[in-house]
């Protein structure tokens, strides 16, 4: 997590869409039956889940420092 709140808000977006992608190959696998690591399915949900959160505290952030118009 220490490693994801490092990055820039466009490479979480960049990162979160390769998770996305991996996800819907790995989901593709297991239905086949080739997938021989299924955790890795639960794993990267985790992440993309972790993500979505970090980009949420930042947009909130940011909302917080912008000053509100009068």
């Amino acid at each position: 997590m220490k490693e994801l709140r490092q990055l820039a808000e466009d490479d979480l977006r960049k990162r979160l869409e390769e998770l996305k992608a991996d996800l819907l190959k790995k989901r593709a696998e297991a239905r086949l039956g080739t997938l021989k690591d299924t955790s890795s399915l639960r794993n990267i949900r985790k992440e993309i889940s972790r993500i979505n959160l970090l980009l949420w505290e930042k947009k909130r952030t940011n909302e917080k420092k912008a000053p509100r118009p009068s």
